[in-house]
């Protein structure tokens, strides 16, 4: 009867750890570089239902070749062929963001960028890529150890670096 007892509580302790890892529609892309036309097509959907200036954006300008989501308050859209980044930056999660536009692509993001775009071929990665984009009211800065860990962060202060993309 013992052992019974340890090993249901031994699987509803594993169970219960492992419920903060499911993904949501919102969470699930976090943290990733995707090309819009495959799996980031839907983050880009979910983005634009997220943040009204950035649906404008894309129906002003067009859909983008690929999408960052580096935080919950921050996403940049990549456009390959006329080299451009537009980084949103929105002070509260379900707030407008505010863009800024880089041209051309910084040479960071250029490093993890597929080699042929039409084919997707990723290139290889072999050192963490970074960029910075100076917005009004703060300093981004996006690390990607890999294309699947991708974070961003602004700080108010002008500072790029922080603690946590030192570790990366």
């Amino acid at each position: 009867m013992l052992d019974a007892r340890g090993a249901t509580l031994a699987l509803a302790m594993m169970l219960a750890a492992c419920i903060p890892l499911r993904s949501t529609p919102s969470t699930r892309y976090r943290h990733m570089l995707l090309n819009a036309r495959d799996l980031g097509a839907e983050a880009l959907r979910l983005e634009m239902k997220r943040d009204a200036s950035l649906r404008e954006y894309v129906d002003r300008v067009g859909e983008p070749d690929f999408i960052v989501l580096g935080s919950e308050t921050d996403v940049e859209l990549v456009y390959a062929g006329p080299s451009r980044l537009a980084h949103f930056h929105r002070a509260e999660p379900d707030e407008p963001g505010a863009v800024q536009e880089v041209t051309p692509i910084p040479t960071g993001l250029l490093q993890i960028l597929p080699r042929d775009l039409r084919a997707g071929t990723p290139r290889p990665l072999s050192v963490r890529a970074c960029w910075t984009v100076d917005l009004p009211v703060a300093s981004c800065r996006t690390c990607c150890a890999t294309r699947t860990s991708c974070v961003t962060d602004c700080g108010q202060d002008g500072s790029t670096e922080t603690p946590r993309q030192n570790a990366m």
